[in-house]
């Protein structure tokens, strides 16, 4: 006869088991943005205070499964420590659902499918300088794009990085410094 114990036991192991098939037979989607794939920067607009650019990636979805993704967002990383002259935002939308209000519209991303984003960068002067003297001053800036999903599985966030180099901007603004 089976003890209390070994038949405890044989239930963990069994349950074990189960979770560890279902983990790997579970489909999912393999969801991310290619930042490797960004199109080249283009300067959508610029005055005395304010230059936008925007560039494209692709959110892919190279899973089995469609999922939602709920909110997309990006995030620039221009200190005012390395950069006190300009504070750059961003926002991201679909190329073929733009808005102006900063909001991502949820969408579903079919599995094996993929749906261009648009990421638009805002540099603003600051301490009343004029935008394009700041930006011939340009770093590179690191921005991460952010975003958030759900499956048959638990909602995730993911993060993926691309740079922005200062040669880049300072070409499109026409001041590049030596």
């Amino acid at each position: 006869m089976l003890t209390i114990i070994e038949i405890i036991v044989g239930l963990v192991l069994l349950g074990l088991l189960v979770m560890v098939i279902y983990a790997v037979m579970k489909p999912t989607d393999n969801t991310r943005v290619v930042t490797e794939e960004m199109t080249p920067l283009k300067l959508e607009s610029m005055d005395d205070k304010e230059a936008v650019f925007s560039t494209q990636m692709p959110l892919r979805n190279t899973g089995v499964e469609d999922a939602a993704i709920t909110d997309v967002f990006a995030r620039p990383y221009l200190p005012q420590e390395q950069f006190p002259d300009a504070v750059c935002w961003a926002h991201v939308e679909t190329l073929h659902r733009r808005r102006n209000d900063n909001y991502f519209e949820a969408l579903i991303l079919k599995a094996n499918s993929e749906v261009p984003l648009v990421v638009t960068l805002h540099y603003e002067a600051r301490n009343n300088k004029n935008i394009k003297d700041v930006l011939s001053k340009m770093v590179d800036m690191d921005a991460a794009v952010y975003y958030n999903g759900m499956a048959r599985k638990a909602i995730y966030i993911k993060k993926n990085f691309f740079t922005v180099h200062r040669e880049v901007i300072t070409n499109l603004v026409g001041g590049n410094e030596k």
